[in-house]
């Protein structure tokens, strides 16, 4: 049985839905995107784990009054949902965006491994940006969201994506206010993760990076390899997760378990 329930927090009211038995499992969704996207990864999941997907402020069914939030920010309020759920020593899965917020919710709650799908390795947009770089990489989407949403999406897809699936997702994508989504990508870029990860470090941790063979850059190995645990998977583009999701709840189970996503 799968509940949804709803919490208020601090300039936020949170959609979350929680169903499942066993060890706890925390999907946190991408930029612009939804807990929705997760729910065949979720609804295989819950067979031998107890899962918990939410939408972040401005995303889905949870609701703001804030316009702008850290990622530390959206880590605490992922980890204050977690706790009063008690989903205490939960693994933390992010996709994207949620990758970042993954790492933070760990570091807000004091530990919970974190599993990145295609997230942290993008080196244009998670080792902190100067102000050039983001207003670059931002400057398309303050002048047409729409399109500059389509453009990242079509950059994303691997060459085995089902166009219909691209069409789809940034269609949705689209939907999310511009202000807001345009705030939360420049504090995605202004995230500290080198810092991040020298913190989970010092806890005894290494996040998992799972990510698109398509996507990933050797530079990336090259520059996280220590920090990060690194590991390529062939189940489509950045948004594999929505590919493949059985490929996908596999390779989580995988990781958790010990053993190689490709197994």
């Amino acid at each position: 049985m799968v509940r949804t329930l709803h919490r208020d927090l601090p300039g936020a009211r949170v959609a979350f839905d929680v169903g499942g038995d066993g060890p706890g499992i925390v999907l946190v969704h991408g930029w612009s995107c939804r807990r929705a996207d997760f729910d065949p990864i979720a609804h295989d999941l819950r067979r031998d784990h107890r899962v918990l997907a939410l939408d972040l402020p401005w995303h889905g069914g949870s609701r703001a009054w804030r316009r702008e939030w850290t990622m530390a920010d959206l880590g605490g309020l992922v980890a204050a949902i977690t706790d009063a759920a008690g989903f205490h020593d939960a693994a933390l899965v992010g996709h994207s965006l949620g990758a970042a917020v993954a790492v933070e919710a760990a570091l807000a709650a004091d530990g919970g491994r974190v599993v990145a799908l295609d997230g942290l390795t993008f080196m244009h947009l998670y080792p902190r940006q100067d102000a050039a770089a983001c207003a670059r990489v931002l400057g398309p989407f303050r002048q047409d969201f729409p399109a500059a949403v389509r453009t990242l999406c079509e950059r994303s897809a691997a060459p085995v994506t089902d166009p219909a699936l691209t069409d789809r997702v940034a269609g949705e994508m689209s939907a999310m206010p511009p202000g807001e989504g345009i705030a939360m990508l420049a504090a995605l870029m202004e995230w500290d993760m080198d810092d991040a990860l020298v913190r989970f470090a010092e806890r005894g941790g290494r996040p998992v990076a799972l990510a698109s063979r398509w996507m990933l850059s050797p530079a990336v190995k090259e520059a996280y390899g220590r920090a990060l645990d690194i590991r390529t998977v062939d189940l489509g583009g950045h948004f594999y997760l929505r590919e493949d999701p059985a490929g996908t709840a596999a390779a989580i189970r995988a990781v958790l378990a010990g053993g190689s996503p490709n197994d």
